[in-house]
This record gives structure tokens, C-alpha cells and sequence, in this order.
């Protein structure tokens, strides 16, 4: 096994084994600092209407760690509305880098003062991961700092990370149901193969089922594990050896 895999993992059973929010925020601190990064910002993605940075920050954020000074003044200046990260994510669910992000915003002027006084702060370049729910929500991490040097298998086992965090942070904030019941040999099969990276449509396929029950498997498989998404469900999975 490589380093990076070992990595990952030893990382992932420290989250796992956070117990409230608090601690979640000191695993992804701890993340941003191995990969290079000097902060990390998430949560819950505000929608498209929002006026209020703090109103919106403090209801839906899950890790705040900023250089001093820049989470006031993002905050007193309420720079989310026009942030063109924000921007972005609530129109692409792909991870993108803090650059590409000022590329493709319509506003100039957000780019300049915003990304302009970042930068005076050390934050000048970053990653960004979107995270889908199974419910149709969007949460995201973003790591900055002053470069972004992450390779290709950096930044996956990165993305692989924050959404174990996130899954595990959402996880905390629900009611305890049961998960604890074993998967159904088709549950298990959806779950092995999404794990090899296949999306529901290929792992039909394969099955020989339709695609709307490899859903509702990976969705069956999710409650019972606790996940809160099928990324989520696929790292308990393996957690709990039920992947090997």
C-alpha cells in the first residue's frame, strides 16, 4: 500500500472518531495543514439569494479557520453574496481551484476586492470540493493559502476526505436511527462497485437491474450504515470491513 493510502486512512479514523462538531473542525484543520494549506473553510452552500454573511455563516458553517482578521473582515463587509466561490458552487458541483473560480465570474470588481484583499492575507490560491447529499443538498470545503501544489492523486484523496468529514459532521447533527443491520447481497454489490468509482448507470449495467433500483439499494444501504451519502457510505463500509 502507499504512503497516500495509509494517510488517508489514518486521517479518516480520526474523524470517525470525532464526537461533536469541535472536533470535526480540529480533523479538518489538521487535513488543510498536511496538504499544504493554511485554512479551510465549509458547510452547508447558501442559495443564490442570500443578503446576510453572518446570518448564513453562523447557521451552516462546520469549520471556520482563517488567517486573523480576514473571517471579521469577510464578515463585516458581507462579501458571501458577492464571494465568487459562492458563486460558483451554487452552479458547479465539480471541484475547482480558487483561480478558476475568479475566471469564470461575471463580476470584475468581486474578483478584484475580494480576491485582491484575500490575498493580503496569505490566501491566495485554493481547492474547492463540492459535496452532494442524497437529500439534493450542496456542502463544500474550501482549503487556501498562499499556493495550491496538490497532484492529481493529492487532490483525489483530498475530495475523499472532506467527504467523509462533511458526512460524518451531518451525520452528528441527526437524530440516532438504526444502522446497524447487515446489507442485502444486492445492497452490498451497488455499494462494492460504487466504491470502485462507477456511477449508478454503469453499476446497472453490470447488475443487470435498472438504474432506479441501484438508487434505491445505495440509498438503503446509506440508512442503514448512518451515511449520509454514498461516499460517506462507501468509507463506513470499508471502516467496517464490510468492503474489503
Amino acid at each position: 500500500m502507499t504512503d497516500l493510502f495509509w494517510r488517508t486512512w489514518e486521517i479518516i479514523s480520526l474523524i470517525e472518531q470525532a464526537a461533536d462538531q469541535s472536533a470535526i473542525q480540529d480533523s479538518l484543520i489538521n487535513i488543510a495543514k498536511s496538504y499544504g494549506f493554511s485554512s479551510v473553510f465549509g458547510g452547508i452552500v447558501p442559495p443564490g439569494d442570500i443578503e446576510n454573511s453572518k446570518a448564513e455563516i453562523q447557521t451552516r458553517a462546520v469549520v471556520q479557520y482563517f488567517p486573523k482578521g480576514w473571517a471579521a473582515r469577510y464578515v463585516d463587509q458581507n462579501y458571501l453574496p458577492r464571494d465568487p466561490i459562492i458563486g460558483r458552487l451554487q452552479k458547479d458541483r465539480n471541484s475547482f481551484s480558487w483561480s478558476e473560480s475568479y475566471k469564470s465570474c461575471s463580476e470584475p470588481d468581486n474578483v478584484r476586492v475580494i480576491g485582491g484583499e484575500a490575498a493580503d492575507f496569505g490566501l491566495v490560491e485554493g481547492f474547492v470540493i463540492p459535496i452532494t447529499t442524497l437529500d439534493h443538498r450542496t456542502a463544500a470545503l474550501s482549503f487556501g493559502g498562499a499556493r495550491d501544489d496538490l497532484s492529481n492523486s493529492d487532490r483525489s484523496a483530498l475530495a475523499f476526505l472532506a467527504n467523509f468529514a462533511i458526512g460524518h459532521w451531518l451525520h452528528l447533527r441527526r437524530p440516532r436511527s438504526t444502522r446497524n443491520r447487515m446489507l442485502s447481497p444486492r445492497e452490498f454489490d451497488c455499494l462494492l462497485w460504487a466504491g470502485e468509482g462507477k456511477t449508478d448507470w454503469e453499476i446497472s449495467v453490470i447488475l443487470g437491474i435498472s438504474r432506479s433500483t441501484v438508487t434505491k439499494h445505495i440509498s438503503s444501504a446509506r440508512e442503514k450504515l448512518g451515511a449520509v451519502n454514498k461516499t460517506h457510505a462507501v468509507a463506513i463500509a470499508m471502516r467496517m470491513k464490510i468492503l474489503g
